[in-house]
């Protein structure tokens, strides 16, 4: 039988085993989470691009047992939920934002001197997003650790953290946002906490519940997935001097790295959704209202689909992984991820002449959903 799912030794490298269940098992129960496993490629796109089939309501419950807007809603509430998230990621917002992203990513770089041991998790690719996203939300930037915080308690990547505490934080961070339904409709700005709650849908606004929920799912789309994004690609390009160098000399081929690393090194691990009808994989049937992980780290390896997926290749001209979802679940923040990264890179290469290993303690995100780095030390050669 397979390792069971959330085994803490698939933390560091689950990789591996993600060829054996593609390869030996490609649908299997793990009984600690009461879920059907899928790790193949197509049988993963099969699941995440068919949303009338496939409900997400087993997603996005946060510590204290509130589902989150979108992560949790099927159509046709979804499709109408949706339409107003968008329009908090547009190209044009995008374009707005690049000036801010580029000082916020100066500004952090100017900290870190020439050949000296870093660590990069806690002096960038950490700090970036909550910044960004601060900015982005109309949050005083002091209030950055707060986030970081509450973003970490909601995705569970505080490893030995009482549950009563990180409950607590998750309710702190539902508080913080509720007080400032009452300020923003009363003065709105030009923020996307604004934007949420005096947005109307068939004439109606929010309730203040799905508001709240609204905001915590902004909050986690424009944090966490840029963090890991970021820290796994500083991760491979520390073993790869030869790809800094190229990056360097062709800075055209950044967002090439973005997206090869979102493929190899998936800051999203897995996705997980309830059929409406009974199913059938590999000869195993699977009952409505059943559980279904989908392994998407696992899909965007699979050497049904892809040459070579072991390794980090800039010229791959195949990339449609699944880093971000598939269908009308796709990330909210994928741009703003991809943005961000992009230009953090352009810095940094712009900037620094290579990168290399640094004395000091890595340590992974504590997480089985979320693939990246609490601290990765580095040094940047000048």
């Amino acid at each position: 039988m397979p390792i069971q799912f959330l085994d803490p030794t698939l933390i560091e490298n689950p990789y591996p085993h993600y060829e054996t269940w593609r390869n030996e098992h490609p649908i299997w129960f793990d009984e600690p989470t009461q879920s059907y496993i899928l790790s193949r490629h197509d049988d993963v796109n099969a699941v995440l691009k068919d949303a009338k089939t496939y409900s997400s309501s087993a997603m996005g419950q946060n510590g204290d047992s509130r589902p989150l807007p979108l992560l949790t809603d099927d159509p046709p509430r979804h499709t109408q939920l949706r339409g107003l998230v968008n329009k908090a990621f547009t190209s044009r917002i995008m374009k707005n934002m690049e000036a801010d992203i580029a000082g916020i990513a100066e500004e952090l770089l100017a900290q870190i001197s020439p050949n000296a041991h870093v660590d990069i998790a806690q002096q960038l690719t950490i700090p970036l997003p909550v910044a960004v996203i601060s900015r982005m939300m109309g949050i005083p930037e002091e209030r950055s650790d707060d986030f970081k915080r509450w973003s970490d308690a909601l995705t569970g990547t505080l490893a030995g953290v009482p549950i009563e505490e990180i409950q607590k934080d998750v309710g702190e961070m539902a508080e913080f946002f509720q007080s400032l339904i009452p300020e923003r409709r009363k003065h709105p700005g030009d923020d996307l906490v604004s934007g949420v709650v005096n947005a109307q849908i068939d004439g109606e606004r929010l309730s203040d519940a799905d508001i709240v929920g609204f905001n915590i799912l902004l909050l986690i789309a424009g944090n966490e997935t840029t963090t890991n994004l970021l820290g796994n690609l500083l991760n491979v390009l520390a073993e790869r001097p030869d790809l800094w160098a190229t990056l360097k000399q062709q800075p055209n081929l950044i967002e090439a790295s973005i997206e090869e690393t979102l493929r190899y090194d998936s800051p999203v691990q897995f996705l997980m959704r309830t059929p409406n009808e009974p199913l059938e994989f590999y000869g195993q049937e699977i009952k409505v209202g059943e559980t279904v992980t989908v392994v998407t780290g696992s899909a965007n390896r699979d050497e049904r689909f892809y040459d070579k997926p072991k390794d980090f290749r800039l010229d791959r001209n195949k990339n449609r992984h699944h880093a971000f979802g598939y269908g009308i679940h796709f990330c909210i923040g994928a741009p703003l991820a991809r943005l961000e990264a992009k230009i953090a890179m352009q810095a940094l290469t712009a900037r620094f002449s290579g990168c290399e290993r640094a004395n000091g303690q890595d340590q992974r995100v504590s997480s089985h959903l979320l693939r990246g780095f609490e601290h990765l030390w580095l040094q940047f050669d000048g």
